[in-house]
């Protein structure tokens, strides 16, 4: 009986590893700057992280992941709370829908793919910012904000690529 309960304790915090690194990654990304026009050139790790694990482990980064992401992204980002966990989830059923036809497509057709899925969630995320202060918001720096984060996809997915390699050993992946 302690050794079924120490493996399930395992296999539970197991599963906690990409939460975790997404977390780590925010973290690190989200370290304050001092400069209000750098401010607007931090990328959405968080979107990067939760598109990553959802298309290559999503039994292991649910839909509360997704809004646990989401809610600190709002607390980051000094966004009204609640529109990253709207974009974090909304990223999380549309990822799941279409994995089938993406999943084993080239690093490039991936990058490609969650260009599209980043600016489609970048323009609704607008929308609903504007919505929320009864005014357009400059979409100038949502823009810039989606190039570094479009430009930041390769390094933050091959961090995440190192986490399932050698914390998550068990299907390797060469991309």
């Amino acid at each position: 009986m302690h050794d079924n309960f120490k493996d399930k304790l395992y296999v539970f915090f197991r599963h906690r590893i990409p939460l975790l690194a997404t977390l780590i990654l925010m973290f690190l990304f989200y370290v304050p700057i001092y400069s209000l026009e750098l401010n607007y050139f931090r990328p959405a790790v968080g979107f990067i992280c939760v598109y990553y694990w959802t298309l290559k482990r999503s039994y292991m980064f649910s839909y509360i992941s997704a809004f646990i992401i989401g809610f600190f992204m709002d607390i980051y980002s000094s966004t009204p709370l609640g529109i990253n966990c709207l974009m974090m989830l909304f990223l999380v059923f549309v990822t799941e829908m279409l994995a089938r036809y993406f999943k084993a497509a080239s690093f490039t057709g991936n990058w490609l793919v969650f260009s599209l899925a980043g600016l489609i969630l970048t323009l609704i995320k607008w929308l609903l910012i504007s919505v929320y202060f009864s005014r357009f918001v400059s979409i100038s720096e949502v823009i810039v904000n989606l190039i570094s984060t479009i430009m930041f996809y390769p390094l933050v997915v091959y961090f995440n690529i190192w986490i399932q390699n050698n914390l998550l050993p068990q299907e390797r992946i060469n991309e």
